[in-house]
């Protein structure tokens, strides 16, 4: 009888258990950021097809000027496709940085807000099932604005988890920060702690999830959530700005990071989906977003697409949703493919010298341009029934590294760039090269686009043996 009961409560215990997690991990989601720019409806459409295919939870929408009549017509092409994909979700991300530096206000997005926060494909959060807004930062404001409009647009009614990230002490969760903000956010958001150090803002190293960990604790002491930001890099070499921020390993670095940090983040928000001038774009580049001369040298869909990126991703948001605290947990996605994973490198050296050098500006070497390497970065996700597999790296004909591999996500980066052809090899445990990552634009020795390109060039795994001839 007493063994019975006990049964009985374990498993009354499990299911009860097995629901919280359940709403845990639903409660969980993966965005990219969305720059919302001049956009074709059919290519809104496919925007939204493809990060939901690839296991994204939706867009977090950047809209820098509201005024702007591209913004009203992308954003009605957006979430005139959204329900087709009724799990997918948009949100809006007021930037205010470019609103009031083009002379915008924050009412000026009380209307669009108005319009699309009951919409059934705009993003909810919190206790309350709330319409969820973010920023890009905090525009100069004081919480008595912010908690103004809040009753002004919302009736109090708003999930709010802005990018206060440039305020006095928000990464060291001060308690004045706290007293100050505390009543106006319902969560947070660190853009800058994406990246590796500039200005005083970023991690150590790149993937370091230092600076949002003080941030994350001061929030879940307070009963708020947190959303951590991801991001491959950020080269940026247009609009009087050239800098470069790593790069290399901050992508899967900071995947491992995230999953490991304490407390887990809320919301992860892979920085962008369609950024081109920044680099750090995850999606397809549209013709029609930006035909502005700087960025075409670097930020084209044919010189350097970077949706090959978009399986590894998918791995992650797979393993953050299910509440994962190891990359060893991630799995390939899909997962009918043995292999899931990317290889990826500048196709410039750094011994490089560009013959125009010497008239700066986006001649000139980017800020950052010595923390550049002239390696082989790869990742790899692998399943159950991997023993002995291996990872190939070869450049330029040569093989230059081999690494075993484990179940979950391995990375790395192997050092001797060659010019030429780049090429990464799955190779199973009986020497059979299950899956290739090939074909990528070579490695030159000179300067081939005239500038000190860093934008990467992604590559992902495939079963159809490319010859990796470039």
């Amino acid at each position: 009888m007493m063994c019975r009961f006990r049964l009985r409560s374990a498993l009354v215990a499990v299911t009860s258990s097995a629901l919280y997690f359940a709403n845990l991990t639903a409660a969980k989601a993966v965005y990219a950021h969305y720059m919302v720019g001049t956009t074709t409806d059919a290519h809104a459409q496919t925007d939204i097809e493809t990060a939901a295919a690839a296991g994204l939870d939706g867009f977090v929408l950047n809209i820098g000027d509201p005024r702007q009549s591209y913004v009203t017509s992308t954003l009605s092409a957006l979430f005139a496709h959204a329900p087709a994909t009724p799990s997918f979700h948009l949100l809006f991300s007021l930037d205010l940085s470019a609103a009031l530096g083009a002379g915008a206000s924050l009412s000026d997005y009380d209307a669009l807000l108005a319009q699309y926060k009951d919409h059934a494909s705009y993003a909810r959060g919190g206790a309350n099932d709330a319409p969820f807004v973010s920023t890009f930062a905090d525009g100069g404001l004081t919480n008595e604005t912010w908690d103004e409009w809040r009753g002004r647009v919302f009736d109090n009614a708003v999930y709010f988890v802005p990018d206060f990230d440039h305020t006095q002490g928000y990464y060291d969760a001060a308690s004045g920060w706290w007293d100050y903000w505390g009543g106006v956010v319902d969560g947070l958001f660190s853009w800058e702690a994406a990246w590796p150090e500039r200005a005083g803002y970023g991690g150590a190293y790149p993937g370091d999830v230092g600076p949002d960990a003080p941030v994350a604790a001061g929030a879940e002491a307070r009963g708020k959530d947190y959303m951590v930001g991801l991001s491959a890099l950020q080269y940026k070499d247009a609009y009087s700005t050239n800098l470069y921020r790593a790069g290399e390993l901050n992508l899967p670095e900071r995947m491992k990071n995230v999953l490991e940090m304490t407390p887990k983040p809320e919301y992860a928000e892979f920085i962008t989906w369609n950024d081109g001038p920044e680099s750090h774009y995850i999606g397809p580049l549209w013709p029609e977003q930006n035909t502005d001369a700087d960025p075409a040298r670097y930020a084209t869909q044919t010189l350097a697409p970077h949706t090959d990126w978009l399986p590894l991703i998918g791995s992650f948001a797979d393993a953050f949703r299910a509440n994962a605290s190891s990359a060893s947990a991630m799995r390939p996605s899909p997962s009918s493919n043995a292999a899931t994973g990317a290889l990826w490198y500048k196709a410039i050296l750094q011994s490089a010298s560009c013959p125009n050098e010497g008239n700066g500006g986006v001649y000139a070497k980017p800020d950052g341009w010595d923390t550049g390497e002239d390696v082989l970065n790869w990742a790899v996700v692998v399943g159950e029934g991997s023993d002995g597999w291996k990872a190939r790296l070869v450049s330029g004909g040569e093989e230059i590294g081999s690494v075993d591999l484990v179940e979950g996500m391995n990375y790395g980066k192997v050092e001797g760039l060659k010019a030429g052809a780049q090429r990464l090899e799955v190779v199973d445990g009986d020497g059979k090269v299950v899956r290739v990552a090939a074909g990528g634009r070579c490695v030159s020795d000179g300067c081939p686009d005239g500038i000190y390109n860093m934008n990467p060039q992604v590559v992902g795994l495939a079963d159809d043996g490319n010859d990796g001839n470039c």
